[in-house]
């Protein structure tokens, strides 16, 4: 579905087709440089690993908090591996 006219997001980035592996980069050195501004206790994922999950979802395109959730909850065991996530062990 092409993007609305007011949508903020080009419609040249709504479908950007395949990507060979000359034109893949990988994002998580960029995304590494991030700062973590979540206090230490309690945390289960790296902010770099949450960030990745984001940006394939947006990718994929999730447009919203709960989109990126969704998407997250049902990605494969092996990408979560690839992107350094394992799932809770509570669920």
């Amino acid at each position: 579905m092409p993007a609305a006219v007011s949508s903020p997001i080009p419609a040249v980035l709504v479908k950007p087709g395949p990507l060979d592996g000359g034109r893949v980069a990988d994002l998580r050195p960029y995304l590494e440089l991030v700062p973590d501004p979540r206090g230490g206790q309690g945390r289960w994922y790296s902010l770099t690993a949450i960030l990745l999950i984001c940006a394939c979802a947006a990718a994929s395109g999730a447009r919203s908090v709960d989109e990126l959730a969704e998407w997250a909850e049902r990605a494969s065991d092996a990408l979560l591996v690839a992107v350094g996530l394992r799932r809770h062990p509570l669920q």
